[in-house]
């Protein structure tokens, strides 16, 4: 790969070339960054510095919900300190059934790709490839790269990758077998714009500039003994107090050690707009202040 540009910011994204990430991040920056592609989720959000300023992650798909390893990195105390969501952008995927050129249908008895492509295509893979294995990897690109240069721990000739079209053009000896294979026309995915820094320039993109929206790390902290239902009913009256607009919710359980606590991710925006964004988001948090909860913000846009 080539060096770095020093005009152009570097974004990191999952890797490798061609995947879904990729693409959303071409689309979004174009050629206004330099790429450099990681082999996981949690390594784009380590990799975040002042020499990678900028990076993409996968969130949710409109097929298959959350992205749980993206949610289980937002747990990360860097979140919300060091590294900041900047926005998002969302890209149309279309996945690809992708094999070693001549492979036919029947050929096939393990099906490689990341679990979120895996499950966005489960009624495709049940009705053609019942008997074939479903083998999870880092990304879709990567499952691609394992059969192209033979490094998959399965013969390659009996193999296929889920995946993005762009890949055969990327690594040798590949071909589309099916195209279209995911459940429902209308399958998207919404990435983060993950940054260094909360005042990270961020470069030309095609992301909406005004989108007044934010994202809140709420949890009960360690200390804080009460019962579910206690702190679920902390939870509504934080809800309440905030006074925004609710968007969406995702949960992970917590980090610390009580046992079965969870930490919430709140999604919040302003529609009617008549205030400054960054006050009236302000004003909600010193509001929303209670004994034993955690807020954390995570980033606004």
């Amino acid at each position: 790969m080539c060096s770095p540009d020093p005009i152009r910011p570097t974004l990191a994204f999952l890797g490798p070339v061609g995947t879904f990430s990729h693409q959303a991040a071409f689309d979004c920056f174009g050629t206004s960054v330099e790429y450099v592609p990681k082999q996981t989720i949690q390594a784009v959000f380590q990799s975040l510095s002042p020499d990678i300023p900028l990076g993409i992650v996968p969130q949710e798909n409109s097929t298959y919900g959350s992205v749980a390893e993206t949610y289980n990195f937002l747990r990360d105390h860097t979140i919300g300190q060091s590294n900041f969501i900047r926005g998002y952008t969302i890209l149309a995927v279309q996945h690809c059934l992708v094999v070693r050129q001549g492979v036919k249908l029947e050929n096939i008895d393990h099906v490689l790709s990341h679990e979120q492509a895996l499950g966005q295509c489960r009624s495709f893979l049940a009705r053609l490839l019942p008997w074939a294995s479903l083998v999870p990897t880092d990304s879709t690109a990567g499952a691609a790269e394992e059969i192209s240069n033979g490094t998959t721990t399965f013969d390659p000739y009996r193999c296929a990758a889920i995946c993005s079209s762009i890949v055969t053009t990327v690594f040798e000896g590949l071909e589309v077998l099916r195209r279209s294979i995911q459940d429902g026309e209308a399958n998207s995915t919404r990435f983060f714009i993950v940054s260094h820094g909360s005042d990270t320039a961020l470069p030309p993109s095609q992301i909406s500039p005004v989108q007044r929206e934010a994202l809140l790390r709420i949890s009960t902290l360690p200390e804080s003994h009460g019962t579910s239902e206690y702190e679920g009913s902390k939870f509504a009256k934080f809800i309440k107090a905030l006074d925004l607009d609710f968007l969406r919710i995702d949960r992970r359980p917590a980090l610390h050690a009580l046992t079965f606590r969870d930490v919430y991710f709140l999604e919040v925006g302003d529609i009617d707009g008549s205030t400054p964004w960054s006050e009236k988001l302000s004003q909600a948090l010193r509001r929303a202040t209670y004994p034993g909860v955690e807020v954390t913000l995570l980033g606004k846009w």
